[in-house]
């Protein structure tokens, strides 16, 4: 799961913030970018005929989602667009059986101030899979994916399970079809990167696998991964005083993660948040600052 995609530290400002687009735009200058609050002045059909093109048929095609129609075989809906007029941001959200709240694919993409591209948020969990209620605490209360407040137990159950903080299924693992199919959504329309905040460890780590490079963190990166090495101040720390950090999890991206988010960053007088990444399409950064890393 994916918190904020976001192009460049202070990318340059074009000329192409035009609030609605029109056919002259769309066969004139083919390099221009293209916003998202224009796309969203389109009518419903061609709006989503260009929408639709975001999620994969892969994706669909395993729950029997129709990729044209967005419907199951019972001819009922299982995919809403929600792409306002007037709107900068694009929502898709996909779920499984009668239920919309029982979503497995969501994806918000939004321009940004300087005419670039924001993934705020992409979620692909496996609706067929238990489901781990780490996105509320014991009083009922949202935990907004542990940032705010915690689900104690729940989350040793879904780290015992293999899941990663934040997540309350286990993943699609299908995040590299994604992200080619937002490039190449960005490609018609003229972006040439976009940006995101990962929301954990694990994300950061399989940003860096697909391609994307930090433009702010990437040293807070580089001194977690030292100071998880054997004498180091986080593999001190990893003292078995809570169930997040035993004294192996420095060994695995998954273990690292947790530990993290149990607040062990602390003992560096560190918080993991602020950290910043660019993928240009394309191109991959090769940037790896877990070597050799186990999930």
């Amino acid at each position: 799961m994916f918190k904020r995609l976001r192009v460049k530290a202070e990318p340059a400002k074009t000329n192409s913030d035009f609030g609605e687009i029109s056919i002259s735009q769309l066969i004139g200058d083919v390099s221009l970018p293209v916003t998202i609050k224009a796309l969203n002045s389109l009518p419903e059909n061609p709006k989503l005929r260009l929408y639709r093109a975001l999620i994969p048929i892969q994706v669909l095609a395993e729950f029997d989602i129709n990729p044209r129609t967005w419907k199951n075989p019972d001819k009922l809906p299982q995919v809403r667009l929600d792409a306002e007029h007037g709107s900068d941001k694009v929502k898709i959200t996909a779920w499984y059986g009668a239920d919309p709240q029982n979503e497995f694919f969501y994806l918000e993409l939004a321009d940004n101030q300087y005419n670039g591209i924001d993934l705020n948020f992409l979620i692909a969990n496996n609706p067929l899979s238990e489901k781990y209620r780490t996105d509320y605490d014991d009083e009922g209360k949202e935990t907004l994916f542990g940032t705010v407040r915690r689900n104690l137990v729940e989350e040793q159950r879904a780290m015992q399970a293999g899941l990663a903080p934040g997540q309350i299924r286990e993943g699609l693992r299908c995040s590299n079809i994604v992200f080619n199919h937002i490039e190449t959504f960005l490609t018609m329309m003229a972006h040439h990167a976009f940006f995101l905040e990962p929301l954990t460890y694990v994300s950061a780590w399989i940003f860096e696998k697909r391609g994307f490079a930090y433009s702010k963190g990437h040293q807070l990166m580089d001194t977690i991964h030292k100071e998880f090495q054997p004498g180091g101040e986080l593999h001190k720390a990893l003292d078995g005083s809570t169930p997040f950090r035993q004294p192996d999890q420095w060994q695995t991206v998954r273990g690292r993660a947790w530990a993290i988010h149990d607040g062990i960053l602390q003992v560096l007088d560190r918080k993991w948040d602020d950290l910043k990444m660019i993928k240009q399409v394309g191109r991959q950064a090769g940037v790896n600052t877990f070597p050799d890393a186990k999930y």
